[in-house]
This record gives structure tokens, sequence and C-alpha cells, in this order.
């Protein structure tokens, strides 16, 4: 469990708080998983040969020969699972990164290139990371090793599958919660625009109707139209300011009135 809850904190840190490269943040994994935030990019290079298992979340996509081609700006998270020659990491992008590569401690690097920005080793991964690059090439070799260090690593591996779960769970929920903001932000802004005109739409008459029934109150009116309060009460005030209800305070209590023609 602690082990867990480390390599998440490794994947959430990286994506959250290592921000300095351009136009995002890739992360490879030893075993092929590759997960990636790219921030207003219209092509994304795949780092090796791509197995499958492709995610694209938050633009419209095409996939060619190893190239995948994005439609819209903003960010998009990318997740898919690659081969990677063994012992060779090889990236080469069109714009500059942050980029993170995890390898198991039991491994050698042989060469690397441009210079790592840092190095760590926490719970069996050693994270090398480069700032604001588009290329990088790493080469290592993994000793071989022991029954022990056979079922860390397996255990190592089905612990990564869990952390990537959770973090495209997470990438997934912050996605659709941005969406139902933006949503509700055009829906506001609509519903606003149409509080301007003079013209009664399909709500107003909603609630021009519930008060022809009886309903005197927010809260009454609200139960007999089914409209949110908030537009309930945009409503109300539209119609009181055009001159078709009025406004009367009772008791420390607001009542709203069809106002009587002359």
């Amino acid at each position: 469990m602690v082990k867990f809850l480390l390599i998440t904190l490794i994947i959430l840190v990286s994506l959250a708080l290592l921000t300095k490269g351009d136009n995002g943040i890739i992360n490879i994994y030893y075993n092929g998983t590759v997960v990636a935030e790219l921030h207003n990019v219209s092509e994304f290079n795949l780092i090796g040969d791509y197995a499958g298992g492709l995610k694209v979340i938050g633009a419209e996509y095409n996939l060619s020969d190893g190239h995948l081609f994005l439609k819209g700006n903003g960010t998009v998270y990318v997740y898919y699972r690659a081969i990677l020659p063994k012992g060779v990491i090889q990236i080469l992008e069109n714009n500059n990164f942050t980029i993170n590569i995890y390898l198991p401690t039991n491994s050698t690097i042989n060469y690397v290139t441009p210079q790592p920005y840092s190095f760590t080793a926490i719970n069996g991964l050693y994270n090398i990371t480069f700032v604001n690059v588009s290329k990088v090439i790493l080469l290592y070799v993994e000793s071989t090793p022991s029954q022990k260090s056979e079922t860390t690593e397996h255990q190592l591996i089905i612990l990564l599958l869990i952390a990537d779960i959770v973090l495209i769970s997470l990438i997934v929920y912050l996605f659709f919660r941005r969406r139902k903001e933006v949503r509700k932000a055009e829906l506001t802004e609509e519903e606003n625009a149409e509080l301007v005109t003079d013209i009664l739409d399909e709500r107003d008459k909603l609630v021009l109707n519930a008060l022809k029934d009886g309903s005197s109150t927010l809260a009454e009116i609200i139960r007999k139209t089914n409209l949110p309060k908030a537009t309930a009460y945009r409503r109300l005030k539209k119609l009181v300011k055009l001159g078709y209800v009025e406004e009367v305070r009772e008791r420390g209590k607001i009542r709203y009135v069809l106002k009587k023609k002359d």
C-alpha cells in the first residue's frame, strides 16, 4: 500500500508540479507506458512503436505513421502503450516539454543526452527529468535480477498499472468537470444576453403563467415552473424591470404580483 501511494504520488507530482516545459509534460516508463499532458500542441510524435491502448482526452485526433495529429487548442491528455527497443529510450518531438523517464533502480545508464535537470530514486525507480527539451536519448542496461528482485519487479509493474488507472480516472474527472464548468458559464452568458432584451421568451412566459395561477413567492414559482432558482429569480427581475410584475415587500418577505393593466 505504501509503495502504491508513493508511485501514485510520483505520477501526480510530475503532472501537477513540473510545468517548466513550454508545451506540457511527457512521462515514459521502462515498461512502455506513456502518459502525456499537452498544451496547445497540434502534433505529437509517439515514442517507441505503438502497441495499443490509445486514449486521447480533450481533442479530436488522427493517428498516422507514428504521429498523432490533434485538432483544436487547449490541454490534451494522451495515454498509450509503446514497445521500446531494449535498453533504449529515444524522444524526438517538434515542441519543448518537461520529460520524465522512469527506470528500475537496478539499471545502469550508459549514455544520456541532454544533461538531466534532476535525477532521483524512490521505491525502486529512477526518475530522470529533462526540462524544456524536444530531444532525449537514453541508453541503459538492466542487471540480471535475482528471484527476489523478479518478484519485486512484478509487484512494481502491477502497482504502476494501478497508478495508471488512478491517473486516467483523475484526468477524465478533471476533463468532464472542466466541460461542465464551461457549459455552465456558456448558459449563464446566453441567459444574461436574453435578460437585456424586451422580448419575452418561453421561460419568461412560464413565470408569468405561474403568477397567473396564483404563485406569488420565488419558492412557489420554482415549484410551478421547475426552473432553477437562479433562472427563476433573474426572470422575475426582468419582468419587474419591464413592468409586467410588481415586487411587494410585506413583513420582511417578498411577493411578486402581476401588474394591473391600466
